[in-house]
């Protein structure tokens, strides 16, 4: 059995170090890193990667479910629940790796998986404590929730749309669309650290999901400490309110984003299959 350094090299340097762009914060250490150790124990068993993400999805679903509790002890249950089947999502791929058995039902899963959870998570906060909010309208806390959910899972489809136009239209009818060039050399970008640059970012890594819910467990954590919770949760509420306008600037920066950049996204995937 290889040692977890070698496992770590075979099965995640890829993931870990992308070309091109950066992983959010702590997708190394909280989420790579716990997750090898889970990988190397199920490695010698008959557990299937698409068993790991079932398994993974229902946890997250489990999650959810606690998350709607008024009490701070299931919303932190809930919150590692969702922490686990984040796990589950870097476990399932792991394991397909070392095994050499790819399944586009897997994958299938897995895109489902993401698809369904995070938003599910964002509704269910704002829901269960809409009856007990700072806001005397639980409307306003159910909608902008929903709103934000919605957000949430309108992210996560633009990035993979050039993939899908790319499979439903070009192979189709490639001869139609003019492509630009492939990218041969990633573009440089700018890393200059400045303030606002800085801050921007650090905006931005509130679209991954692990942060979402490690701010999410903080929030919570710090409500029980100061007493916040006992009448109602009036960081969560804020949380909420203030996180689903961002989701919601975030998705249409992507779109925007993506559609001026759609054409080249297409080309670089047409480059990189086998001639």
């Amino acid at each position: 059995m290889e040692t977890i350094s070698e496992l770590r090299i075979m099965l995640q340097e890829e993931k870990v170090n992308p070309l091109g762009w950066r992983r959010p914060w702590g997708y190394k250490t909280f989420q790579r890193g716990p997750s090898i150790y889970i990988t190397r124990y199920l490695i010698p068993t008959r557990i299937t990667p698409n068993q790991v993400t079932i398994a993974g999805i229902l946890i997250g679903l489990a999650g959810c479910w606690d998350i709607l509790s008024l009490d701070w002890h299931y919303k932190l249950i809930g919150v590692f629940l969702l922490y686990a089947s984040i796990l589950a999502d870097k476990v399932d791929g792991e394991l397909a790796r070392y095994r050499k058995t790819y399944s586009l039902a897997g994958i299938y899963w897995d895109e489902i998986g993401h698809l369904i959870i995070p938003p599910l998570f964002w509704i269910s906060l704002a829901w269960g404590i809409s009856n007990i909010s700072i806001y005397a309208d639980r409307r306003f806390l159910i909608i902008i929730g929903a709103l934000g959910a919605l957000a949430l899972m309108a992210n996560r489809v633009i990035h993979s749309l050039a993939s899908q136009i790319f499979a439903k239209k070009y192979l189709k009818q490639a001869e139609k669309f003019n492509l630009p060039q492939k990218m041969d050399d990633i573009i440089k970008r700018n890393h200059t650290q400045g303030i606002v640059r800085i801050a921007i970012r650090a905006i931005h890594q509130l679209q991954d999901f692990f942060i979402i819910i490690s701010i999410t467990a903080i929030i919570i954590i710090t409500e029980v400490l100061t007493r916040r919770d006992v009448l109602f949760h009036p960081l969560l509420a804020y949380f909420v309110v203030i996180g689903s306008p961002l989701f919601m600037l975030f998705a249409i920066e992507n779109i925007i984003r993506k559609a001026k950049s759609v054409e080249l996204d297409i080309a670089n995937i047409k480059s990189s299959l086998p001639q």
